[in-house]
């Protein structure tokens, strides 16, 4: 009885322990967006902002995934959630995914890591994804979103088409996709995302790029597409090192690509719940990461007059 005693206090005091630890996570995040240019810039320059001060070329570990990020020497970037999620609340007014591990930005564009730690992914049925088929539901979504971006006075899309199809580099275990997004204002976004695959889950990159009548889709895809080829897992944590018993993704790589899009052909129902807040803001993908660019640009020459 004293030991069923003891231990059931020990079970609540670990229960305590992580309730408290929770919510003083949750509130030790000022949840408000600052939409005043100036005291925003003021702001983000609290954050612990990495190789800004000496910046040079360098690796990035992360160490959950066990993988390093190859950073170029203009890159800025932030490598932890309580600042990435403070960054998003300040700037557009709500909190990012728990997932979201790095948040690099270089001179005109922006890249959000997120690690998966959903198992090994297999590669079997990438022979089953169908690009026309990916787009024509992804189309499908936007316009279901019309009506009520009309009633609410809010931007909606109007065109979807592939700068490139998804592709896989099975040598470096990487799947890349990019695409040019048209808005009713005339705007014009373009996203990439790339797969770079591990043996216990995979690291998701959005590579978002602020585009003009001069932009060179292709080239700019291109860039996004290398930004993943030089991912690397760490020794024994590669896709390659997969071994029977491993744990196993409930989805292959043709569902995970389907998820990642926010379309369910080839998406089994119950995994692509998983996938719903991707879809739920595909607004902020695509728009809003642009909105932290002029703020480094500006930093960035203010440094740079200061030398």
């Amino acid at each position: 009885m004293v030991f069923s005693s003891l231990k059931s206090r020990k079970i609540f005091f670990i229960f305590f322990l992580i309730i408290f630890f929770n919510f003083n996570i949750a509130n030790s995040v000022e949840q408000k967006r600052y939409d005043d240019t100036t005291i925003l810039k003021k702001k983000l320059d609290e954050l612990n902002w990495k190789n800004f001060d000496d910046p040079k070329q360098h690796y990035l570990q992360i160490e959950e995934a066990k993988a390093s990020i190859d950073i170029l020497k203009n890159e800025y970037y932030l490598d932890n959630w309580e600042d990435i999620n403070q960054f998003s609340w300040w700037t557009w007014g709500y909190g990012i995914e728990s997932d979201l591990v790095a948040m690099i930005v270089g001179d005109d564009y922006s890249i959000y890591v997120y690690w998966k730690d959903e198992g090994y992914i297999k590669l079997d049925d990438w022979k089953d994804v169908n690009p026309k088929a990916f787009m024509d539901d992804m189309i499908s979504t936007q316009n279901s979103f019309k009506e009520d971006s009309i009633k609410n006075n809010t931007s909606y899309v109007t065109k979807i088409e592939w700068i490139f199809e998804p592709t896989l580099n099975d040598e470096k275990k990487v799947v890349s996709y990019s695409y040019k997004v048209t808005w009713n204002d005339g705007n014009v976004n373009m996203e990439s995302k790339n797969l770079k695959l591990g043996k216990k889950g995979y690291l998701l990159s959005q590579y978002v790029s602020a585009v003009d009548e001069n932009t060179n889709f292709k080239e700019t895809a291109e860039y996004a597409k290398n930004f993943a080829e030089y991912i690397s897992f760490d020794e024994n944590f590669r896709h390659a090192d997969y071994k029977k018993g491993d744990k196993v993704a409930a989805v292959g790589i043709g569902g995970l690509v389907a998820g990642t899009l926010g379309v369910k052909t080839l998406a089994k129902a119950g995994v692509f719940a998983k996938f719903i807040p991707l879809l739920a803001k595909f607004w902020w993908i695509i728009l809003a990461p642009i909105a932290a660019l002029g703020f480094f640009r500006k930093k960035k020459n203010s440094q740079e007059k200061s030398d």
